[in-house]
């Protein structure tokens, strides 16, 4: 019998685990069982189908319990810093991917537009992993040389912060630094891009207008990080500022503007980064949701003529 365990595959009395193993045949799932001497055993479980035989399938278990890998799933042990530099778990982690001849999911971000394919582990050493995706994210991948790579057995995130080499013609990329994400994934709920050039921002603070150069780094639906090269007198996390965008796509003019919220102060060299939390109204969430289609497909053709040597 599988026993309960928050985020694994069986999770409650009232999950329907089968269903869901089943429609997603090939895929890994975290699963825990008692043998029959009352010791818990975690097991990885894997759902094949059988030939000619519909609505059949096999069930297969891989016992990874002696490699102590349970405990990367306490809530307290992953929110603490311990599993971030455990790089020999990482190890384990991407072995039993590798024995079960599951997939991995690599991602990467082009001014802000997520560009994710599946990829396969080749091979893994003592300091070092290879693995084969498309060539999509091999360009990717030597443009920025970094990575992230996810499975749904991890506990979180791979963050590889060194690429040592990329190899088109094997389509492989050998990774040599790499740990646990410090965050909790890769996702994001909100679609956040890099703005064009070309574009106005205004802000006042205590209804004073900030006259110095201010312009946007990225936006979403939600939030908005803008640079300026100086920062108004008082100003501290939690004021409100009203903000003034002035968006081209397309040929198209977009205005938003809204009262935010300061919610970050990053200090650079010469400037300040300012993040900026605001709920928009329904047209401008309109005119947002608008803007970041459009501008997700220049972004896209961008990226596709950036010839990679």
């Amino acid at each position: 019998m599988l026993l309960e365990h928050k985020g694994f595959l069986y999770s409650n009395e009232s999950s329907h685990w089968y269903e869901n193993a089943v429609q997603n045949v090939e895929k890994l799932f975290q699963t825990t069982m008692q043998n029959s001497q009352n010791e818990l055993r975690h097991l990885i479980l894997k759902v094949r189908n059988i030939p000619e035989k519909k609505e059949h399938y096999i069930l297969s278990f891989d016992d990874v319990t002696e490699l102590n890998l349970l405990a990367f799933f306490d809530s307290q042990i992953v929110e603490s810093n311990s599993i971030v530099q455990d790089k020999k778990s990482v190890l384990n982690f991407l072995n039993i991917v590798k024995n079960n001849s599951g997939e991995v999911k690599i991602y990467n971000f082009y001014k802000g537009l997520t560009i994710i394919n599946p990829a396969v582990i080749v091979e893994i050493g003592d300091e070092e992993i290879v693995v084969k995706s498309v060539n999509l994210q091999l360009k990717i991948v030597q443009l920025t040389k970094f990575t992230t790579i996810s499975s749904e057995i991890f506990p979180r995130s791979v963050i590889c912060k060194s690429i040592k080499h990329v190899d088109f013609d094997k389509q492989t990329i050998t990774i040599d630094d790499f740990n646990f994400s410090p965050r909790s994934g890769v996702d994001r709920k909100y679609t956040r891009l890099e703005v064009e050039e070309k574009h106005t921002c205004t802000i006042s603070y205590k209804k004073i207008q900030f006259t110095a150069d201010v312009r946007i780094v990225d936006i979403s639906e939600v939030s908005v990080k803008i640079e300026i090269n100086a920062l108004p007198a008082g100003i501290k996390f939690g004021d409100k500022i009203n903000i003034s965008m002035h968006l081209n796509i397309n040929k198209k003019a977009i205005s938003l503007h809204a009262e935010s919220t300061l919610y970050r102060i990053d200090e650079n060299k010469r400037s300040y980064y300012l993040v900026l939390l605001y709920e928009l109204d329904h047209e401008g969430i309109n005119h947002i949701k608008e803007y970041l289609v459009n501008r997700q497909m220049v972004l896209i053709r961008e990226f596709k003529k950036i010839d990679i040597v």
